[in-house]
């Protein structure tokens, strides 16, 4: 007789959420356990005075593995693609149009004659570019070797940041990091109507319709494993038998999870783990004093500005939500009177006045953007931590630090889609038909 593989997911984020709708529509029993009395971890979504604020920029690529999962599991999410003119560039504290077509590309006073010639020819093979680079080389180094000039090599760092959120193209892999931005300047992204929280609840509700058990406030204490995965502790005692778990926090909490943290695979995980991450600044505005300036990119500070409601609905009416965004090193640790300043330099060339039309403003010193960078030195997306547990059966991860596929969300979303599909059909588990 068939049986269920009984299936223990562990946090309820995006990873959690679509591993666990995954699982349970491939025909396992799953339960869901989430520390938090509600869920969507980093992809939840903040509303103060009716502007809504992700937990940092969050864009869907268009062509990536979290839009092609979350259609899979019947979820179109309503939203807008910022415009790919307009944008404009923020070098040595001056403004430049940000080349984004011919026209631009002609005007600008960002680059020289020789440098728009060089930078025309890159464009048009930047997914060949993609492919050719090395996994085990850094950006800095693909720059070095491909380009001839110092200025178009700026400029392709910051569509790095821009793409990967990463401010370390000298630690990055090339391969990853160009496929990214190729991802970004080929199909494009998509901004969220009402925020990220939109896509936690349609992963709940796709959940709970597969038949996913979900428990809020539930605190796991512990992995239960006797070399092959038995359940789960809970903070209490309670023990939960499953035959297979998922755990998609990020290395120190899902390290701390197996056998008290001194399991060896997650002590290698760590002592390698590189983390991404940002400081932002969210704005809501009663409204822009210059509404046609959009977008700008840092060039020579690694510094981000979006007005994100101009292509979701994310404020009300007539009025502005905007999002700004410092891109830290590996060693960063910004004070908060230094990231004020970068924001506020860019804020006051963008929008003159912005001061006096603030309805609510929340400074993020450091968010995690995902736990670990795709390093060269460790071959790139290839060498990023494997999606099962070596020395315990049926101990699977997923998260953004997980896997060979994608950044950002759609390392989420594909790593999680893989650890469903291994955990339902659990070694020594027979799936129900």
């Amino acid at each position: 007789m068939a049986q269920e593989a009984r299936v223990a997911v562990v946090g309820g984020g995006l990873a959690g959420l679509s591993a666990a709708a995954f699982a349970a529509r491939a025909g396992a029993r799953v339960t869901l356990f989430e520390r938090l009395t509600e869920t969507g971890g980093r992809a939840r979504t903040r509303v103060d005075d009716g502007f809504a604020f992700n937990m940092g920029p969050h864009a869907l690529y268009l062509q990536g593995p979290a839009i092609a999962s979350l259609r899979e599991l019947g979820i179109e999410p309503a939203g807008g693609s910022p415009p790919t003119s307009g944008g404009l560039a923020w070098l040595r504290g001056r403004l430049h149009a940000l080349p984004g077509g011919t026209v631009s590309l002609m005007t600008t006073g960002l680059l020289g004659v020789a440098e728009k010639l060089e930078l025309a020819s890159l464009m048009t093979r930047v997914a060949k570019l993609a492919q050719q680079a090395g996994a085990s080389e850094s950006v800095d180094e693909f720059l070095a070797r491909e380009l001839r000039h110092e200025g178009v090599r700026e400029l392709l760092r910051g569509l790095v940041r821009l793409t990967s959120y990463s401010n370390m193209t000298d630690r990055m892999s090339a391969q990853a990091a160009l496929a990214q931005v190729a991802l970004g300047l080929g199909p494009g992204v998509r901004y969220v109507d009402g925020g990220w929280s939109a896509l936690v609840d349609a992963l709940e509700a796709r959940a709970r319709e597969a038949g996913v058990e979900l428990r809020r406030g539930a605190k796991v204490e512990r992995v239960v494993h006797d070399g092959r995965a038995r359940g789960l502790e809970l903070a209490g005692g309670e023990r939960c038998a499953a035959d297979a778990v998922i755990l998609t926090g990020g290395p120190d909490e899902s390290s701390a999870l197996v056998d008290g943290g001194g399991h060896p695979f997650f002590a290698r995980v760590r002592e390698r783990a590189v983390p991404v991450r940002a400081a932002c600044l969210d704005l809501g505005l009663e409204g822009l004093p210059s509404p046609k300036r959009l977008f700008a990119l840092g060039i020579d500070r690694p510094l981000y500005y979006s007005v994100h409601s101009a292509a979701a609905k994310l404020a009300p009416e007539g009025r502005a939500t905007v999002c700004l965004a410092r891109y830290l090193g590996a060693d960063e640790r910004p004070g908060r009177e230094e990231l004020e300043a970068d924001f506020h330099a860019l804020l006051d060339a963008l929008q003159p006045g912005w001061r006096e039309r603030v309805v609510t403003r929340k400074l993020l010193r450091e968010l995690v953007v995902t736990h670990d960078l795709p390093q060269a030195a460790l071959g790139g997306l290839a060498g990023r931590t494997p999606g099962a547990v070596s020395g315990i059966a049926n101990l699977y991860l997923a998260g953004d630090w997980i896997g060979p596929d994608g950044l950002l969300a759609d390392a989420s979303f594909a790593s999680a889609r893989a650890a469903a599909r291994a955990a339902a059909g659990a070694d020594g588990v027979r799936v129900a038909a």
